[in-house]
């Protein structure tokens, strides 16, 4: 006998096998793959675990894996807008939602963090690219921002962090001062280990000069939502453009990624006669209920206060993940505000076992491998994650 699935997996394979029922398919025809599917939600099942702590993927809920199934059904199409105009409204939903949290005005989906950076850098090419061509991101900026620069044709440089990770802000102005920056990459939530670029100070470096300030957010974002966060509309609002990830902390499915603006795009210079109305001018292309609705779903049920709840919930499993290991003598434990935690074993302790079983996972900060624990899921639990490591203590 298989051993029984959790609640979650339980309800999406029934709603799959009605799904197969409603459309006469011949689940005999599955047959000899079947061995293949069970292998793939084992092994998506570990997200869902409570010492599921290595990475930023969170297993999807059930709301969203709602969404993405309907999706998957509807197929429309936004660059033919007039077709469907209730994913319209979807879309105009979602980012009356976002926007203002964020600070910003407008925006427009994007199949994730990459593709964000690319699209606001390209954006600020265009406003500013006869002044300089020179972009300034923290030395832990996410790895996307350099192959943006590099498909752009723009010069990066990497500002020294601090001792905290964040963007050295003395060595950013002594670089402001040598060129003027086209525009400089904020990190709200680096990926390695979790920290905040001082946003403000970065603002005032260049208040007064002809520069784009884009936030990679796409981690860190979900702060936005919490009350008294360090990342408040207001600090956000600096910004010309936000992008944020909710596969990344919301349990959304991949693609889902989000791109805020201060002022509306305009229409593409491209004529596109095929289509009634001009398509706005971003990396974006055909997209639809893939990108909208399991956002959409998520967020019309939860709301504000549920998402909050879930997100306040998440780092106060990471702070206590941290406190209970700063008791054990000979560790190194740095934590963060976005619920990333850094850790060291003592010399001795070799957790590759818990790496590869994909418990934790490794990083390096200053030139030093540490291990790092991410609390992206509802279902981690720091309690599970310290029983892990006691055999190591």
């Amino acid at each position: 006998m298989r051993q029984a699935k959790s609640h979650a997996m339980d309800s999406l394979s029934g709603l799959v096998r009605q799904y197969l029922q409603q459309m006469d398919i011949d689940t005999n025809k599955l047959h000899p793959i079947s061995e293949d599917i069970d292998s793939l939600l084992r092994t998506g099942k570990r997200h869902s675990q409570a010492n599921w702590a290595a990475h930023m993927t969170p297993a999807v809920s059930q709301l969203a894996a709602l969404g993405q199934l309907v999706a998957a059904l509807h197929q429309g199409n936004l660059l033919s807008v007039e077709l469907y105009p209730e994913l319209h409204q979807i879309e105009k939903t979602i980012f009356d939602f976002f926007c203002p949290l964020f600070g910003q005005k407008t925006g427009h989906a994007t199949h994730g963090g990459s593709y964000g950076n690319l699209d606001a850098l390209w954006q600020a090419r265009k406003k500013f690219g006869n002044v300089s061509n020179q972009v300034y991101a923290n030395e832990y900026c996410h790895y996307s921002v350099a192959k943006a620069c590099d498909i752009l044709g723009l010069q990066l440089q990497l500002i020294p962090a601090n001792s905290s990770q964040q963007m050295d802000v003395e060595a950013l102005k002594r670089a402001c001062s040598q060129k003027t920056p086209m525009a400089i990459v904020a990190t709200a939530g680096t990926t390695s280990s979790g920290q905040l670029d001082d946003i403000n100070a970065i603002k005032a470096i260049i208040e007064h000069s002809a520069s784009w300030l884009h936030i990679d957010a796409a981690w860190g974002g979900f702060l936005s939502l919490i009350d008294n966060s360090p990342l408040t509309a207001k600090v956000l609002g600096q910004a010309d453009s936000v992008c944020f990830d909710p596969h990344k902390s919301l349990g959304q499915p991949r693609p889902c990624g989000l791109l805020m603006y201060q002022q509306s795009l305009k229409a593409s210079a491209v004529s596109a006669h095929y289509l009634a109305h001009t398509p706005r001018d971003t990396l974006t292309g055909s997209y639809g209920a893939e990108l909208l609705l399991p956002l959409w779903l998520t967020i019309k049920t939860l709301e504000k206060t549920g998402l909050a709840h879930q997100l306040e919930t998440q780092l106060e499993q990471a702070g206590q993940f941290a406190e209970a290991l700063n008791e054990w003598s000979g560790w190194w434990v740095q934590n963060s505000p976005t619920g990333v935690v850094c850790f060291e074993a003592p010399q001795h302790k070799n957790l590759s076992s818990l790496v590869e079983s994909g418990i934790f996972s490794i990083t390096e900060l200053a030139g030093r491998s540490v291990y790092r624990a991410v609390f992206a899921s509802p279902s981690t639990r720091h309690e599970a994650l310290i029983n892990d490591l006691v055999p190591f203590r």
